[in-house]
């Protein structure tokens, strides 16, 4: 599952400066470059190569700002056909959506906990989930989304999040949790972390590989979900 964040702070995907531009020579921006190299890696564990893909933060010209749209821009399903689909649905998105905020996490996490939770309803335990959120901004949500990350911390689920351009990431680095586990408004303590957070800018110069930083502890998470079901190994999927 993709997130990818369509608020205004990016700046206007026209302008050669916007972290949304899309070059006309082919130079990938910042979006398009994570949504190749991590989705080239995971695609392999999903059998049919489909992704739910959502935008927030944008209005897709509703009159409604949204916090989790549908990225392909159709009213009913978000799914995608492989990372080719993601990287089309993004670019027609730039499109029809006009940039707009505040930078919420909480409606896509929730959304995704859903789609987990699923899985578990229907007593269908041989699925692992995994969103990628790509975002330049500083949380209006960090509350909620710290609540939200409680509440999936029981479910069959990784979150990447990729900070794309200059702001301040403390707030990352908090829901990354490697201090310890997040803390919910109730007192409620995180069964296990289920984030890893990865800014771009360190990825550009030169010290770390992004996929190598952002699926280095998504063993452990995986682990550490099966291990606590005590799920055996046998015909588990990567969703």
């Amino acid at each position: 599952m993709v997130a990818v964040d369509f608020t205004a702070s990016n700046g206007n995907p026209r302008n050669p400066n916007s972290l949304h531009y899309i070059d006309p020579s082919g130079r990938l921006n910042s979006y398009q470059q994570t949504i190749i190299e991590v989705g080239e890696v995971i695609q392999f564990y999903d059998s049919d190569r489909r992704f739910p893909a959502w935008g927030f933060g944008g209005n897709p010209f509703n009159g409604t700002v949204s916090h989790c749209f549908n990225l392909n821009g159709m009213p009913n399903g978000s799914e995608v056909e492989g990372v080719d689909g993601i990287m089309a649905a993004y670019a027609s998105a730039l499109h029809n959506v006009a940039l707009a905020g505040p930078t919420l996490f909480g409606p896509v996490i929730n959304m995704a906990a859903e789609i987990a939770g699923q899985s578990l309803t229907h007593n269908d335990r041989s699925k692992y989930f995994v969103l990628l959120i790509i975002t330049d901004g500083v949380l209006t949500d960090l509350q909620e989304t710290k609540d939200a990350l409680v509440r999936a911390s029981d479910l069959p689920l990784s979150i990447l999040i990729v900070g794309v351009g200059g702001a301040d990431f403390t707030q990352m680095e908090i829901l990354d949790a490697d201090n310890g586990r997040l803390v919910s408004s109730t007192g409620r303590v995180a069964t296990r972390d289920i984030v890893q957070f990865v800014p771009i800018r360190d990825v550009h110069s030169g010290r770390i590989s992004a996929v190598q930083a952002l699926l280095e502890e998504l063993h452990g998470q995986f682990l550490s979900y099966v291990r606590a079901g005590d799920i055996k190994p046998r015909n588990l999927q990567v969703a």
